[in-house]
This record gives structure tokens, C-alpha cells and sequence, in this order.
């Protein structure tokens, strides 16, 4: 693990979402909850708290690794913020791409992708965004 990167994983385990969180700098405690936006707003609270109003906040990431489909998915989709919504791409340049309003939606755009059993998405987002929320 880097030393100023927090990562939660996110994955899908029946008709919820288990949060894990992995690093050596302080974590909130694992949870589950219902929807993905639900999930990745409690976890961004969650660790925002943490770093609110701390030095380390400005030189810290979260990164979330969310596999909705399966839990050892090799292809990694790139999460990117676009203005209403987010976009995604593969890392290895394959075209793979797909966009949403929201993460529950970029989910559900991705599952049309050929191999989309085989993705998982990668969001990395500085601390102090999160903090700032």
C-alpha cells in the first residue's frame, strides 16, 4: 500500500454492497449497505470524517476498487467525474468505455461491455475533495 492511499473496496454480494477498507493509515470499520451511490457516499462520510481538518487530508487519496460483477475481475475501467455525470475506461486502451449519471448508472452501462463479467472499476479521488463534501 502506498503510504498516503486509502482504499476502500466496494463489491457486490448478493443484493448488497460489502465495503472493505485497506491501508496503513486509519480506517473506518467494514459495512454493508444497500445501493451502490448509498455504499460509496457512507464510505466517502465515513473517511472524510476521519480526515477532516487534518494536515494529512491535503496529501492523502481515497481509491475506491469496486467490482460489481465478480470479485477477481482483472479489466480495470478508470472512473472519471464529467461535468453531469461520470465516465469510465479501460486502462489498457481496448475502447472500453462506458458513462452514467451516476455510479449505479456507469454500473449498469458497463454491463452492456463485451467481457463486462471481467471489469472493475477504479475511482481515485484526493482526500481533501472528499473531506469537502
Amino acid at each position: 500500500m502506498g503510504e498516503n492511499l486509502v482504499t476502500c473496496i466496494v463489491g457486490r454480494h448478493k443484493k448488497s454492497w460489502e465495503v472493505m477498507w485497506i491501508s496503513d493509515l486509519q480506517t473506518p470499520k467494514d459495512f454493508e449497505a444497500e445501493g451502490l451511490n448509498e455504499t460509496l457516499d457512507r464510505a466517502s462520510r465515513e473517511i472524510g470524517s476521519i480526515y477532516q481538518g487534518t494536515q494529512s487530508a491535503l496529501q492523502t487519496e481515497l481509491q475506491f476498487a469496486i467490482y460489481p460483477f465478480k470479485d477477481n475481475a482483472s479489466v480495470i475501467l478508470d472512473v472519471q467525474p464529467d461535468g453531469d455525470g461520470f465516465s469510465a475506461s479501460d486502462l489498457e486502451g481496448q475502447g472500453l468505455n462506458a458513462r452514467g449519471a451516476d455510479m449505479e448508472a456507469l454500473v449498469e452501462a458497463a454491463a452492456s461491455l463485451p467481457n463486462s463479467d471481467n471489469c472493475m472499476f477504479r475511482w481515485i479521488r484526493p482526500m481533501k475533495d472528499v473531506v469537502g463534501r
